[in-house]
């Protein structure tokens, strides 16, 4: 017993030491992460979560710039605005309230057309709509 509490505080320091800004591929929670067009591209954009909102930063001559506003996890009706007949395929989705930016997990067996086989997210971004991959973040 003396043994295990001696090694409990090394062992919390350890856990708050790796729980920095320590970017991770792939979070527990699904729309965390980086993303690209291509799972060969380098990543494009990024979402991540501070005190329970979720903000997207575009990656720009090798620099993230984080937008101002905080995206919204959308809601049932809001995800029929945009997968008319479909949006029962969609798991979750954030989005940017101004428009021009929102990100789709689609769920497993999910057939949109749209959809590429080997990626679970669909994004809309300014360019036009389509699959997106997670990919490492750097």
């Amino acid at each position: 017993m003396r043994t295990l509490r001696l090694l409990l505080p090394g062992a919390l320091l350890l856990l708050v030491a790796c729980s920095g800004d320590t970017q991770l591929p792939f979070s527990s929670d699904p729309m965390l992460g980086c993303f690209a067009t291509s799972p060969r591209k380098s990543a494009e954009f990024r979402i991540e979560k501070e005190a329970s909102q979720y903000f997207v930063s575009f990656e720009r001559d090798g620099h993230w710039q984080r937008e101002p506003n905080a995206l919204y996890k959308a809601s049932r009706s809001d995800i029929q605005q945009y997968f008319r007949d479909d949006a029962d395929q969609i798991d979750s989705a954030l989005i940017r309230m101004a428009g021009g930016f929102g990100i789709f997990r689609v769920k497993d067996g999910a057939t949109l057309k749209a959809r590429a086989r080997d990626s679970d997210y669909m994004a809309l971004l300014l360019i036009g709509a389509g699959p997106v991959y997670a990919v490492k973040c750097q």
